[in-house]
């Protein structure tokens, strides 16, 4: 599973590094470069902090490019639990007194927050998606070219 971990890593983190040189222009990257710089964005948060780290740091647009990402690779698992995540923010979008990401996190109800947090969180953990055999497989085209260039 290391070695998995680390294959997937290594791929992955290329584009993430191409969009932070781009100063975030998710636009300076291909279809198939913003959906694996989202991914790897969306895996490290959700294992770090969880839902609202990765949306507080990353936004919507993040969010919107992952969510393809998810559905590209077949992962309906979680692309469910980050669907009933963002459904349960989304009454915040209006709020005049937000600004900036992270207050969303202020303005969330115990309930909202427990829901986020110690249910859907945990059941992203635990689910059985495969992401990272999945990616390498859905993206074997990218994945080889990497591989032959030396960079994955």
């Amino acid at each position: 599973m290391e070695d998995l971990d680390k294959e997937w890593f290594d791929f992955t983190i290329r584009f993430v590094d191409k969009l932070n040189e781009s100063n975030e222009d998710w636009e300076a990257l291909t279809q198939e470069e913003q959906e694996l710089a989202a991914l790897w964005r969306l895996e490290a948060d959700m294992y770090n902090g969880g839902f609202l780290q990765f949306f507080c740091n990353w936004g919507p647009v993040c969010l919107e490019h992952a969510l393809r990402t998810l559905t590209k690779l077949g992962a309906e698992e979680c692309l469910g639990i980050l669907q009933q995540q963002y459904a349960i923010i989304t009454r915040l979008e209006n709020n005049k007194d937000m600004k900036e990401l992270w207050d969303i996190p202020k303005f969330l109800t115990e309930d909202e927050l427990h829901e986020i947090s110690d249910v859907l969180d945990l059941n992203y953990w635990d689910n059985q998606d495969d992401i990272m055999t999945k990616t390498l497989h859905t993206y074997a085209a990218l994945y080889e070219e990497s591989k032959a260039n030396g960079q994955a």
